[in-house]
Formats: C-alpha cells, structure tokens, sequence
C-alpha cells in the first residue's frame, strides 16, 4: 500500500475491529469500499433480539472534523437498514495499547436508542 494516509487509516480500523473480537464481537469485520455505496468501515455487529445493526466510521487523523465525519457516519448508517451511527476517532498521542481511551462520537438519539434497547431506565 503505498498511500500512507490510507495505511493508516486500514491499520487503525484493523486495531478497533480486533479489539471489537476481544470484547465479544465475533462478527465485526472491516467492509470493502464501495464508494457513494460505503455502510462504515466495521460493520457485522447487531442487536440479539431486533437485528438493528451498528455502523462504525473509523478517523485517524489528525485533524478533526467531528460534525463532518458523524454527518457522512449517518448516511453511511442509513445504507445499512438504519443502523447505529458511531463514529471512532483516534485520541491523538495515545497508541494501540490506549484503545480504551479512543473517542467514540454518536448522535444524542442513538444513544438513546441504544440504551433502551440494552434496557436502561
């Protein structure tokens, strides 16, 4: 791979799809780009009982465009059968062995969303 910019970008979505396996996400895997088409780098994970899927944008840049990238994030979702939005951006400065402190960045209503299907109160 020759564009640097990419690499970068594939190694980081590999990192969050893996630490995705560790957690207990069997069926995280990266998608294949499909331009104008794309449903999020990671795809794969779904709600047990509704099948609603999640769509994950992975960022490792290290300038930041938040509403930007959660806008496409959303469209990207919405190829997907209205799938979660979530957005993984990495924190500047912190490497592989710091995934836990990567930023996660969602819409208010999908976490909404999210939390009552997990049966918050």
């Amino acid at each position: 791979m020759s564009n640097p910019s990419k690499q970068k970008g594939t190694s980081f979505e590999t990192l969050i799809k893996e630490y995705l396996h560790h957690w207990g996400f069997p069926s995280a895997h990266r998608t294949a780009l499909s331009g104008g088409y794309d449903t999020g780098d990671i795809n794969g994970i779904a709600h047990a009982a509704n099948d609603r899927q999640v769509s994950i944008q992975c960022k490792n840049q290290k300038k930041f465009n938040l509403s930007g990238w959660l806008d496409d994030t959303v469209v990207q979702a919405e190829r997907l059968d209205e799938a979660v939005p979530v957005l993984v951006v990495k924190r500047p400065g912190r490497g592989a062995k710091s995934l836990d402190d990567t930023y996660t960045v969602m819409r208010l209503c999908d976490l909404v969303c999210l939390l009552q299907d997990a049966g918050y109160t």
